[in-house]
């Protein structure tokens, strides 16, 4: 495991009854499971040496329901972990959730943690990291109030959405703002590392370059460097602004087809990925159907890619929902290799490519899709602007 420190020892203290309860030590990027214990007389120890310092996860089973299968809801206590001694406390029934995590809502008051170095920097950085969230989570709540109106009430124009989603884009700008800020104020830091790692797909092609090659000192040659290349070279191959990857599907007749048949031909295209079975997905059907009338006439075009697995579902969807454009898929879903090519992990994702070949735009969903048919094309909405 190298040479880097003798080991990390995390002693928990926890008041509440948690006896008998399974703990998880997962890595925080894959969820692999590192180690597990159980909590008796209210603690519980894990040993272990990492390379260099990285996120974790410690997941507390309220019940014994599998591993497979456990719950959203689950205790869970982030930590940044470097080879050295840590003391945890506080109280069992106030320890923030998974849930919490995934919705930037992480009270990291209610777990104490001495000893941490690595962890106090993770701390100071999302300090900053919750204000600008905050600032987003709100703009983009404005935007779901004009998709979902009072009950009674009517959407309003297209203009209102498009002047949510532009509230959106600033507040988004202040999040990529403040983590490329932080980034390039910290280059030897292993936390700056991470929040590149983590946050690398939300960059286009140029950031993306000129963060990697911020980092410095023993960070950038460390092993936490090496994974870091990794991800920054599966996110670069379609980032906003690199060329388009090709692909090979299968058409509703059962035809091969790939990307480069319809693409980097003069015309801008929607890459449109969704399924059947996600309701989102289907819940888009009617608005991309409706821009396509009024935009294929001016050179748009779309390709829907299906995520699933099961060809009559997929094939009566199509149906069902009467989509005039390309409909293809490779039927693996999730397990084929297009997700990972693209580098995405929930759908609908939609991606905009140029005449030229190259990816305009990963988010070409919704207002933010009618504000760049309207740069591209000029305003075809009439009376609902």
């Amino acid at each position: 495991l190298g040479a880097y420190g003798q080991g990390y020892t995390i002693t928990a203290s926890l008041k509440g009854d948690g006896e008998g309860r399974k703990v998880y030590l997962r890595t925080a990027d894959e969820s692999r499971i590192v180690d597990s214990t159980t909590i008796r007389n209210g603690q519980f120890v894990f040993r272990g040496k990492v390379d260099y310092p990285q996120l974790y996860n410690i997941t507390i089973m309220k019940n014994e329901a599998t591993e497979k299968n456990r719950p959203a809801w689950q205790p869970m206590i982030p930590l940044f972990i470097e080879n050295a001694p840590v003391k945890l406390s506080g109280i069992l029934d106030s320890i923030p959730t998974q849930l919490d995590v995934m919705m930037g809502k992480y009270d990291y008051k209610r777990v104490k943690v001495e000893g941490a170095r690595q962890h106090q920097q993770f701390l100071q950085y999302n300090k900053g990291y919750d204000d600008a969230y905050k600032k987003w989570s709100d703009a983009f709540n404005g935007y779901i109030s004009y998709l979902n109106p009072p009950k009674g009430k009517e959407k309003g124009p297209v203009s209102e959405g498009i002047a949510a989603v532009d509230k959106v884009d600033v507040a988004k700008k202040g999040m990529l703002d403040y983590m490329s800020g932080y980034i390039r104020k910290n280059p030897a830091s292993y936390v700056a590392l991470y929040v590149f790692k983590k946050n690398v797909g939300q960059f286009n092609l140029k950031e993306i370059d000129e963060l990697k090659n911020s980092f410095a000192g023993a960070v950038k040659t460390s092993a936490a460097g090496k994974s870091l290349t990794e991800a920054v070279d599966k996110a670069a191959k379609t980032a906003t602004g690199s060329r388009y990857a090709d692909f090979s599907f299968q058409d509703k007749e059962g035809r091969s087809v790939k990307l480069s048949d319809h693409v980097a031909k003069g015309k801008y295209v929607l890459l449109e990925c969704l399924a059947c079975w996600v309701g989102p997905c289907r819940a888009d059907i009617p608005h991309l159907k409706e821009v396509y009338e009024l935009y294929h006439p001016e050179g748009f075009e779309v390709i829907s890619i299906s995520m699933d697995e099961d060809k009559e579902k997929w094939l009566k969807a199509v149906e069902d929902e009467k989509m005039k454009w390309l409909q293809v898929s490779d039927l693996q879903a999730f397990k084929g290799d297009l997700s990972k090519l693209y580098n995405f992990n929930g759908i609908p994702t939609c991606v905009l490519i140029s005449p030229d070949g190259n990816i305009v735009t990963r988010n070409m969903r919704g207002s933010w899709m009618d504000k760049k048919l309207i740069e591209l094309y000029g305003n075809k909405f009439g009376s609902k602007f």
